[in-house]
């Protein structure tokens, strides 16, 4: 909607202005972070070009966050946006490698935003390992989801190096697809609201369903206490960035020689790689709790806000792999139709008429007793380009959200980037961690050659 001014005028959804509230917790604050690496230093000019048509696109990306006395926030266009103030580029000394990029976009995840401008910059980094590249975007959890940021992303890509103008599609929209293996069609906040007056008229048929949708938004909002891992318990707000590559079609095997998905084994490769730092650290763990957001997005959602719902729950760290992916998929297969992850913006809306103290408070108390986060994020199923710079990698750094750590999944064409932030106080050895992730991906991946895979049935 406009105002009279013609300005666009966009209120927060209650997930948005619940993500918008708990980042004045420097702990939980929600910034996410996508690194592109490129082949090559894209056009400077039509980079800027690029990103001057999505924010005409995507008009919350120039609007700033604006506070209502009867009401959620809202996103309001900024009159003096200057996209200057967004897009910026440097250039990396000689001998600079990736690894400084993840240094800078690591500094970048640390600060919060400016309150008077819209919630979001991007740099372009040149000079990494010589003659290559990288796009580094910030942004404000409120703006948009994992999901709905690689459909945004999208309209900066193209399909082929150099397009001409005459050819060149219109920017793709990716489909809205859920992590893999998690997400089931719920039924809507009016199904659910309506199945209870039902159950009021015919309470013997109607009382298991009522008391599903008890049960299972009584385990999203229940405080965590405290995080199960004896090792990973301090937080604060400094963040550690690493990286896994691997290839998508090895997860793929190992998915299906163990009878699960790919969501699955990713999640049961995480559990297996805390179990060893765990181990590296002379540390037992046998249980670990999780925190997963579950992708509740329909194909006509707009690409901009929140579709998400943070399923917790605790998983068991068996030392057998295989065990592992089974135990994973039988504990996730529990939240495919929790009624109650369909009223979980109805509970948001519900909390925002709350003060921001009282919501972050609350919002800290079931968070903080996290030890992990995943999430499980599609990424293009083709080979993408940058104003003429090949995408070869695609990183997402999601925010640990109170948790130790966050491991995030890209799958794009032929590449599994694995992006990993750690609470710098929580885990203070952030390459050790990664090694030890990265060993727990090939015990996964190991799966798929064994010849007696211990396989469930689907």
């Amino acid at each position: 909607m406009s105002d009279q001014r013609g300005r666009f005028i966009d209120t927060m959804s209650g997930s948005d202005a619940l993500l918008w509230a708990i980042g004045r917790d420097p702990v939980l604050r929600p910034t996410v972070v996508a690194v592109m690496d490129l082949d090559g230093a894209p056009g400077w000019a039509d980079l800027q070009a690029r990103m001057a048509m999505l924010v005409d696109v995507v008009p919350r990306l120039r609007s700033r966050a604006v506070a209502s006395p009867m009401g959620r926030p809202r996103f309001v266009t900024d009159d003096h946006f200057d996209l200057d103030f967004h897009l910026r580029r440097i250039g990396l000394p000689a001998e600079a490698t990736f690894r400084q990029v993840l240094d800078l976009a690591q500094v970048m995840a640390a600060k919060g935003f400016d309150p008077e401008l819209p919630p979001w910059e991007a740099v372009l980094i040149e000079g990494v390992d010589g003659e290559r590249a990288a796009l580094v975007i910030k942004l404000h959890h409120a703006l948009v989801d994992g999901v709905g940021g690689i459909a945004v992303l999208m309209h900066l890509l193209d399909r082929v190096r150099h397009p001409s103008p005459e050819s060149a599609p219109a920017p793709e929209r990716m489909p809205q697809r859920a992590p893999v293996g998690l997400l089931q069609r719920l039924p809507t906040t009016g199904q659910i609201i309506g199945s209870v007056v039902h159950a009021a008229r015919h309470p013997i048929g109607q009382l298991e369903l009522v008391m599903s949708t008890a049960a299972s938004a009584a385990r999203l909002l229940a405080p965590a206490g405290k995080p199960i891992s004896p090792l990973m318990t301090d937080r604060c707000f400094k963040r550690g960035f690493e990286v896994i590559d691997l290839a998508p079609e090895a997860l793929r095997r190992a998915a299906s020689a163990t009878g699960g998905t790919l969501n699955d084994v990713f999640v049961a490769a995480v559990v297996r790689g805390l179990t060893l730092y765990h181990q590296r650290h002379g540390v037992s763990v046998d249980r670990l709790r999780a925190l997963m957001p579950v992708n509740v997005r329909a194909d006509n959602d707009p690409e901009g806000g929140n579709h998400f719902v943070p399923a917790r729950f605790v998983l068991p760290a068996p030392s057998d792999a295989g065990e592992c992916v089974r135990e994973v998929r039988r504990i996730t297969a529990s939240w495919k139709h929790a009624p109650g992850l369909a009223i979980s913006d109805a509970l948001a809306i519900g909390l925002d008429t709350l003060p921001d103290p009282v919501v972050t408070a609350m919002w800290g108390s079931m968070l903080k007793g996290g030890d992990f986060c995943v999430t499980n994020i599609p990424g293009p199923p083709f080979e993408t380009y940058l104003a003429g710079a090949r995408v070869e990698r695609m990183y997402a750094f999601a925010p640990p959200s109170g948790a130790a750590v966050n491991v995030s999944l890209v799958t794009s064409a032929d590449r599994a980037c694995i992006g990993i932030v750690v609470d710098r106080a929580a885990i203070p050895d952030s390459p050790e961690l990664a090694a030890c992730i990265a060993e727990g991906f090939e015990e996964i991946v190991h799966l798929a050659h064994d010849p007696t895979p211990d396989r469930q049935p689907s």
